[in-house]
């Protein structure tokens, strides 16, 4: 117990002024603490009730006679008198009260006043038990807030334990273990679309590359290459930029996404439309029945991929992408019960991020109706001859 309580800090209020003045008594507080031992007729003071509040005790009177005097005038001239009080007589309590709440005095205790609710606004001692024994570090003046500090305060450790929980927030940020192998597979698929589209270039003039729509397939190779591209802006976090560029990489994750979907599905779209479109002619001349104008294939990418930069372009004009931190559940670090993690998370938001997520899931998902959905029911046998 001895071991645990040793250096805390104790409060209370005090009673015997540290200052040598005289108040309203004409006495000093020694002169009063001399008066007071005398009285006592040589007994121990420390062994007897009251002695450590008797300077309070003793204003308290003061504080009354003062008041008491105070409102003999007043009373005076209102045809009354001290001698006619009783518990009922609610206006000489009003002006009792009224003195007693303006009174303010120099006595024994430190200077005597009281606040709006009747209570003794005195100093306050501040006390440190040091090596088993309480010494006095400094004063608080309420009245006037300041404060006496000695500075012979000792601390086990460094320094005084904290007077709250410290909490200490900390951004989380991607593994980049993780950020680097999902580059590297990233890296790779851009790699072999870069393969994917020098061999088709290359080998432009071959019959059955040219009957495949070349250009639609460079598209769909060229937006699978920005989608993977998307995966470098979604790893970069707080942990690489500033928060002032942030923004810029927002809007980079959404263009990249948004345009690489549109060229590497719209294309792949228009492809299967122009094959469906070719195999439910049946009762067309078989050189009529292959021909289809190449620019309507190229107006049907291009009518998608407007459609994407205007959604897109609106979004960043009106509710444009910025930097958001989220606040996660307080973590109680192990060997510090004074502290507590909170984590943060930064991650792109918007206003109205649902509404637009929205509006992108709704086109998502007329694509994939059109791209899977409506070829099979409509022409199950051209589908499945396409699957094998």
């Amino acid at each position: 117990m001895t071991e645990a309580v040793e250096g805390h800090v104790t409060t209370e209020i005090v009673m015997l002024n540290p200052e040598t003045v005289r108040g309203a008594s004409n006495l000093t507080s020694q002169e009063f603490l001399a008066q007071l031992m005398s009285k006592l007729g040589g007994k121990n003071p420390e062994e007897t009730g009251g002695f450590q509040e008797a300077p309070l005790a003793y204003d308290a009177v003061w504080a009354l006679a003062l008041a008491l005097n105070k409102t003999v005038g007043p009373l005076k001239a209102k045809g009354r008198r001290l001698e006619d009080f009783n518990y009922n007589n609610k206006d000489i309590t009003a002006e009792i009260y009224r003195a007693l709440n303006t009174s303010s005095f120099e006595g024994v205790s430190g200077h005597v006043v009281f606040d709006a609710q009747g209570s003794r606004m005195a100093w306050t001692l501040i006390e440190q038990l040091q090596g088993g024994s309480y010494k006095k570090i400094g004063y608080y003046d309420m009245t006037k807030g300041n404060l006496s500090w000695y500075g012979n305060d000792r601390w086990i450790g460094s320094g005084p334990p904290a007077d709250q929980t410290v909490v200490i927030q900390k951004f989380r940020y991607l593994s980049q273990k993780l950020f680097v192998s999902v580059s590297v597979f990233a890296g790779l698929g851009i790699l072999m679309g870069i393969v994917c589209l020098t061999f088709n270039i290359y080998n432009s003039n071959v019959r059955y590359i040219q009957n495949s729509q070349p250009y639609l397939n460079n598209m769909t190779a060229v937006g699978c290459m920005m989608a993977l591209a998307a995966v470098f802006p979604l790893g970069i976090d707080g942990l690489h930029v500033r928060n002032s560029q942030f923004p810029v990489v927002c809007q980079f994750r959404l263009w990249l996404l948004g345009l690489g979907f549109s060229l590497a599905y719209g294309s792949m779209f228009t492809k299967i439309w122009w094959v469906h479109t070719v195999f439910t002619k049946k009762d067309e001349k078989k050189d009529k029945r292959k021909h289809l104008e190449p620019w309507k294939l190229y107006a049907t990418v291009g009518v998608l991929l407007v459609i994407d930069i205007l959604s897109l372009m609106i979004w960043q004009i009106v509710d444009p992408l910025h930097i958001t931190v989220e606040k996660f559940t307080k973590e109680a670090p192990k060997g510090d019960v004074d502290q507590l993690i909170e984590p943060l998370l930064q991650h792109c938001s918007s206003e109205k991020m649902n509404t637009w997520l929205g509006k992108t899931s709704l086109g998502l998902t007329l694509y994939f109706c059109i791209l899977y959905i409506l070829p099979v029911n409509a022409f199950p046998d051209f589908c499945m001859q396409s699957f094998h």
